[in-house]
């Protein structure tokens, strides 16, 4: 009974951590409907909010369009105000009067967008007919521009092909950089990228062509890596040590199962890391297989229950390693105690994660190593007290 006063002392920590999880993950709610048209010739006088499956914008909305959609948004009419789109698919035929923003999988624009356009997908068109009256900043996979972009053509792709008209400079960082057809730069054509560009022959450039070479993160994102990680470290550690003070039979038991079962408490360990991975694959495939009115439905359900697990996987992964670096620090040679194995597993642990390269190995050895030993631990006192 010596120990009670020090896991009630821990469980409450424990708890209070758990529960601000909770909060943060159930405090969203989740709103769905069926497939939204606005037809030709009817006239919306406001901004519109839309959410369904599909939101087809045929008609006229005289404000901003704020659209989620499980499959496309289509826009062969006019918004006199910006768009704020997230769907697998949008596709801009019509006019927009201001800005385009858009994340999901496919842009495709083929109309006129009065300002700038802002996209995070996978692939992005802008069509020979295309016109953007402002920028174009782009963050895709693979990305073809045609038609007039009146600004600067800014972004970050693997691929890019490029003709048509620019009115001021293209500034991106590419994999490869095609120019497809006749192509008018008005400014500078910078482009960061390893290969040099094909067809700069098709190009008219009213300021210089410049060829960059990728450059490594400076050293100030390093230092802020450093330094992350050592944070990551030392908040580590006093956990380990923490729950060593608060649980230290049971501590114990759990590093004896690590060093004497390394191989089934890994397997253990590892099929629950893995578990919010499953999930997110079977929603997925349930929502890739199910028919399209039941989509958004079943992202309602799977989608909180892969943040959950994820958040109690995260929590779990605070002391998921003990076992493990107490079975390190036991192996290495001398005699010491409880907390004197724990730093010294630890630090050895923490030493190896700084190495570039292999560092990424560590977490994925302690934390399935370390949750498993905890679990076989836990099962064997279970057995004792049946």
């Amino acid at each position: 009974m010596r120990y009670r006063s020090r896991r009630l002392a821990l469980g409450a920590l424990i708890t209070g951590f758990v529960l601000g999880l909770g909060g943060t993950a159930f405090a969203a709610e989740t709103a769905s409907s069926d497939i939204v048209i606005i037809t030709e010739g009817d006239i919306i006088d406001d901004d519109l909010y839309a959410t369904g499956l599909r939101v087809l914008i045929e008609g006229v909305v005289d404000g901003d369009l704020v659209a989620f959609a499980a499959e496309e948004v289509v826009i062969s009419g006019e918004v006199t105000g910006s768009v704020f789109a997230i769907a697998p698919k949008v596709i801009v035929e019509g006019t927009i009067g201001e800005s385009l923003r858009v994340s999901g999988r496919e842009l495709q624009v083929t109309g006129h967008v009065g300002k700038d356009a802002v996209a995070a997908v996978v692939s992005a068109g802008f069509g020979p007919d295309s016109d953007v009256t402002g920028d174009v900043l782009a963050w895709a996979l693979e990305l073809n521009a045609g038609g007039r972009i009146g600004g600067d053509l800014e972004g970050t792709q693997r691929r890019v092909g490029l003709e048509g008209d620019v009115g001021g400079d293209v500034n991106i960082t590419a994999g490869m950089l095609t120019i497809t057809g006749p192509l008018s730069v008005e400014g500078d054509l910078d482009y960061r990228s390893a290969a040099e560009a094909s067809g700069l022959d098709q190009a008219t450039v009213g300021g210089a062509v410049v060829q960059q070479t990728p450059v490594p993160p400076n050293i100030r994102i390093r230092a802020l890596g450093l330094l992350t990680r050592v944070l990551v470290v030392l908040g580590l550690t006093a956990a380990s040590l923490l729950l060593a003070w608060g649980w230290p039979q049971r501590t114990a038991a759990a590093g004896d199962k690590a060093a004497m079962r390394p191989f089934r408490a890994y397997g253990r360990g590892a099929l629950i890391m893995v578990t919010p991975l499953f999930l997110a694959g079977l929603a997925g495939s349930v929502v890739v297989l199910a028919p399209a009115s039941a989509s958004l439905p079943l992202l309602a359900i799977f989608v909180p229950l892969v943040v959950v697990t994820a958040g109690i996987i995260l929590a779990l992964c605070l002391v998921a390693g003990v076992p493990a670096v107490l079975a390190v620090g036991r192996s290495v040679p001398g005699e010491r105690a409880l907390f004197g194995a724990v730093a010294v597993g630890s630090s050895l642990a923490a030493v190896l994660w700084m190495v570039p390269l292999v560092g990424w190995v560590v977490p994925l050895v302690i934390l399935p190593w370390g949750l498993g030993a905890w679990i076989l631990s836990l099962n064997e006192a279970r057995k004792r007290s049946a």
